[in-house]
């Protein structure tokens, strides 16, 4: 019931404020035409009569000649070609990297290999060359 009551009351609310508003702007637009157009007063520098509603429009409006100026875009400068710095060649890695070398005994300060050098251990499965290189033990294999 009370949905009812607010849906009619909105709907008369609604035509109200549409009629309202057609009165309205109707007398707006027929006040407004009765207004004679504005001039300018003698000393030029106000209006003759105030208030006072613009000229009408002249059919069809002029078109105000405007030249179009199209200047062409700068033309891009190309980058400077850079050269890369050349580097020392690199040295064959054949000869650096070594096959792993299987151990034969090992004991707590380090393990023989199966080449018959000593490798000294540094923990960690770390261990050192009798050169000073340093390898890392794996288990029963030593890789540098």
């Amino acid at each position: 019931m009370n949905i009812a009551k607010s849906a009619a009351f909105t709907v008369v609310f609604l035509l109200g404020m549409t009629v309202c508003e057609y009165a309205w702007a109707d007398q707006a637009a027929d006040d407004y035409a009765k207004l004679p157009v504005c001039k300018l007063s003698a000393d030029g520098k106000s209006l003759a009569v105030e208030p006072c509603r613009t000229a009408p429009a002249k059919v069809p409006m002029p078109r105000r000649p405007v030249p179009q100026i199209i200047q062409r875009m700068p033309q891009p400068q190309p980058a400077a070609k850079l050269t890369m710095p050349t580097s020392p060649p690199l040295p064959a890695l054949d000869g650096i990297v070594k096959p792993p070398v299987p151990t034969t005994s090992c004991d707590a300060a380090g393990c023989y290999g199966a080449n018959g050098v000593r490798y000294n251990s540094l923990g960690a499965g770390a261990v050192v060359t009798p050169s000073g290189k340093v390898c890392n033990r794996s288990g029963a294999i030593i890789q540098c």
